[in-house]
C-alpha cells in the first residue's frame, strides 16, 4: 500500500512539472510560442553527388580493404548530448562511438547513447528532478530497461563552408529508426576531431514517445505537452582504435 501511495505521489509530481513547464505551445489560451526551427537542408539534399562521403555507406563495407583508414574513438567523458523541452533542459551521456576516415574524408560513423544517463539540469528541487528523470526512463517514455542504448549512425555529409557541414544519418530510439539531419562544425587536427552541432529538432512521437501528445491522446489540454524536442551534440574523438 505504501509503495502504491508513493507511486501516486510521483505521478502527481511529474504531471505538475509537465503541465507547468512542457505544456503544448499551441494550446488554446497559451501564449507560448512554438520553437522556431531554422530552415535546413533535408536528408534528400545531403544525398546529392557532391557529398564528401565516398558513398552512402554501411559500417563494415570497407572491411575488405582497410589500407589508409584512420579511426577516431569517442571520448565519453568529454562528449555529451544536450536536450531541450521548452523550459526544461538536461543531458544524456555517450556509451561509445567512433568515426573512420580515408584521405581526410569520413567513410563511417556510429555513436551509442547510454539512455540510463538521462539527467535534468534546470530543476533545483532534488525530489522533483529525480521523479522527472525516472519518468523519462520509464516504459511510458524512453523505456530504458528494454532499450538501454540509442544509436546515431552517420550516412551522409555535405560541405557548407570552412569547417561547416550538413550531416545526415539514422537515429534509433526505442528500437525505432528515423532519418535526421543537422548542421555541424567539425574541427580536425592530427590527433583529434571536435564535432559541435547546431541545435536541431525531432518529433518525439516518431520514436514511439506518444504520451501526453495532442495527436495521440484525447484528454484535457492541461495534460498535453509539445511533441518537439531539440538537442545538440558535443563530441570529442581521439585517434586510435
Amino acid at each position: 500500500m505504501k509503495t502504491s501511495y508513493s507511486k501516486l505521489i510521483s505521478i502527481a509530481i511529474v504531471l505538475i512539472i509537465l503541465m507547468v513547464n512542457c505544456s503544448a505551445p499551441e494550446s488554446k489560451g497559451n501564449k507560448s510560442v512554438k520553437p522556431q526551427v531554422r530552415e535546413q537542408n533535408t536528408v534528400a539534399d545531403v544525398a546529392k553527388p557532391n557529398s564528401l562521403f565516398v558513398k552512402e555507406f554501411e559500417l563494415g563495407t570497407v572491411e575488405n580493404n582497410r589500407e589508409g583508414i584512420e579511426s577516431f574513438k569517442l571520448d565519453n567523458e568529454k562528449s555529451l548530448v544536450t536536450w531541450f523541452c521548452v523550459t526544461h533542459t538536461g543531458y544524456v551521456k555517450f556509451k561509445g562511438g567512433k568515426v573512420e576516415m580515408l584521405d581526410n574524408k569520413i567513410i563511417s560513423g556510429e555513436f551509442e547513447i547510454a539512455m540510463d544517463s538521462i539527467r535534468d539540469t534546470d530543476i533545483d528541487y532534488y525530489l522533483m528532478r529525480v521523479v522527472l528523470e525516472n519518468t523519462l526512463k520509464s516504459d511510458s517514455f524512453f523505456n530504458v530497461n528494454a532499450f538501454p542504448v540509442s544509436i546515431i549512425k552517420l550516412t551522409h555529409l555535405k560541405e557548407l563552408g570552412l569547417n561547416e557541414y550538413l550531416l545526415g544519418g539514422d537515429l534509433q530510439i526505442n528500437g525505432i529508426t528515423n532519418k535526421i539531419s543537422f548542421r555541424t562544425k567539425i574541427i580536425q587536427n592530427d590527433t583529434s576531431i571536435l564535432v559541435l552541432t547546431d541545435r536541431f529538432y525531432i518529433d518525439r512521437t516518431k520514436w514511439g514517445v506518444t504520451i501526453y501528445s495532442r495527436n495521440f491522446e484525447q484528454t484535457d489540454n492541461s495534460f498535453l505537452f509539445t511533441d518537439s524536442v531539440s538537442m545538440k551534440v558535443t563530441a570529442f574523438l581521439n585517434r586510435g582504435n
